[in-house]
């Protein structure tokens, strides 16, 4: 599946194909040890996560004027 990992800088990651395992990102995420995670091959500061959605939560949509 595709998800979009949206960052606090207004920038966001894009992983293709990605298998992502919700409880250990989770567990990740609120290990107070570890700050900085993997995603994509990008290593990033945990805090600056926003949000990790499906990509196709994420396209915009787009309005029909009558």
């Amino acid at each position: 599946m595709d998800y979009q990992v949206q960052l606090n800088n207004g920038q966001a990651i894009n992983l293709k194909n990605a298998e992502f395992d919700a409880t250990a990102f989770t567990a990740t995420l609120n290990d107070q040890k570890i700050n900085f995670v993997n995603i994509g091959g990008a290593i990033i500061n945990k805090h600056i996560i926003v949000s990790v959605l499906p990509d196709t939560a994420t396209q915009p949509e787009t309005e029909t004027q009558a």
